[in-house]
């Protein structure tokens, strides 16, 4: 197999094409888990809305749950706005 001589700008623009390539495939499996995902994290919310709900009065409806990366672990993010809390008795 003979090589073929490149220039520089053909060097940098395979590497900058690998690059785009990966990140948008980073990004095709991240929507494809997130709708795999979708009806769990709907059922997870509801049940963590119903647990807080116990204990304040919360907004139901802009309760939100997502799964993010931190240093290479997935973690939930939870956001439940909290209007007042509810009497221990």
């Amino acid at each position: 197999m003979a090589m073929v001589n490149q220039g520089p700008s053909q060097v940098l623009s395979s590497v900058s094409s690998k690059n785009v390539a990966r990140d948008r495939l980073k990004i095709v499996l991240v929507q494809d888990r997130a709708e795999a995902n979708r009806g769990l994290l709907e059922k997870l919310r509801d049940e963590l809305v119903a647990v807080v709900a116990r204990y304040a009065d919360v907004d139901a409806d802009k309760a939100e749950v997502r799964v993010a990366r931190f240093e290479g672990q997935s973690a939930f993010l939870v956001r439940i706005p909290v209007r007042s809390l509810k009497r221990v008795t």
